[in-house]
């Protein structure tokens, strides 16, 4: 990889990436139809994103499923961790993210098998480290996966999501979610290649194509599963960003609203004095009193850590610039 900063991305690169972010398996005509853009154009423009490590598309799971089958932890560790510990940290498939912050390094801990296990692997990263707070997430009501570029207009995105054919389903008659096991399979496969195609995914999962299909439409559709496109945020403008620890009478409406600030990245309750935090990118931290005031009158703004750098995102290990340069599957 390129030791040099990253080219700043043009306007076709920016919304062939948020056209992703809002729906990876798209077509690429599609895609094409929405940007403004041929479909040889918007491949071009794709490729040379994916091969520079500036974008890459991204299998994850929801909130939802978050509060349905993982336990997760902010971990904050000593500033001092040497690069080899850090290192080692970052390898590791159940740390899903780690951010350099002025407080220390931010770490993301997931459990699937309960809170023992969640804290047999913070006890494990001591090994490496000093661990100075653990907070336990109450709730998540956004991930880094559910951020999205303000590129692509109203009338652009519904070029995305074509109308659907016929009456709506009423909940009682919309179609069943798979079984959880089913999910995770389809998500292991799919880590591997958003994109792939029903037939080659039908074939991984020993279904025929159209089970398949119907398969990634109903978990998508019940929340379990999300398809999008992820990027290095430096070469976007994004160039800052900030950990906000928060307190308010009512946490989990707070947190909601923190879901739905355009520079919220990842949010929710956590089990501690200032439960409510939020992750929030920006041009510049200048930015931040307009954030806050934001969020609402009730919420008091108890502690501010900066990101000096994302270490970590997803499974993808970034470089200074915000590159994705190693892929680590999450396994948790």
């Amino acid at each position: 990889m390129d030791a040099t900063d990253p080219r700043p991305l043009d306007e076709i690169d920016l919304a062939v990436v948020h056209a992703l972010q809002l729906d990876a398996r798209a077509p690429w005509t599609r895609i094409a139809a929405a940007v403004g853009v041929d479909a040889a154009t918007v491949v071009r423009h794709w490729s040379a994103l994916n091969d520079e490590g500036l974008a890459w598309l991204t299998a994850w799971p929801t909130a939802e499923r978050w509060a349905s089958s993982t336990d997760l932890a902010l971990v904050l560790v000593h500033p001092g961790i040497t690069t080899d510990a850090q290192a080692a940290a970052v390898r590791r498939p159940w740390v899903l993210g780690v951010d350099e912050t002025s407080a220390g390094l931010l770490l993301l801990v997931a459990a699937s098998e309960g809170l023992a296990q969640l804290g047999e692997r913070v006890r494990a990263l001591e090994t490496d480290a000093a661990v100075l707070r653990m907070d336990v997430a109450a709730s998540v009501s956004a991930e880094d996966s559910t951020w999205r570029l303000p590129v692509l207009s109203a009338t652009q995105q519904r070029l995305l999501r074509p109308a659907p054919r016929g009456a709506r389903p009423s909940a009682a008659d919309a179609p069943r979610p798979p079984k959880p096991h089913i999910v995770a399979e389809i998500a292991d496969v799919l880590d591997e290649d958003p994109r792939m195609p029903s037939a080659a995914l039908a074939v991984r999962l020993g279904v025929s194509e159209a089970t398949a299909r119907r398969a990634v439409e109903r978990a998508t559709a019940a929340g379990l599963l999300r398809f999008g496109c992820d990027l290095a945020m430096p070469a976007a403008g994004y160039r800052r960003g900030a950990v906000l620890w928060a307190r308010s009478t009512d946490p989990e409406s707070a947190a909601a609203r923190a879901a739905r600030l355009p520079e919220a990245h990842r949010a929710g309750v956590a089990v501690g004095p200032a439960p409510l935090f939020a992750c929030v990118r920006a041009r510049s931290l200048t930015a931040l009193p307009a954030i806050e005031r934001s969020w609402g009158p009730d919420v008091e703004i108890v502690d501010r850590w900066t990101v000096l750098r994302t270490v970590k995102r997803n499974g993808h290990e970034l470089d200074a610039f915000g590159r994705s340069i190693a892929r680590i599957p999450p396994r948790w």
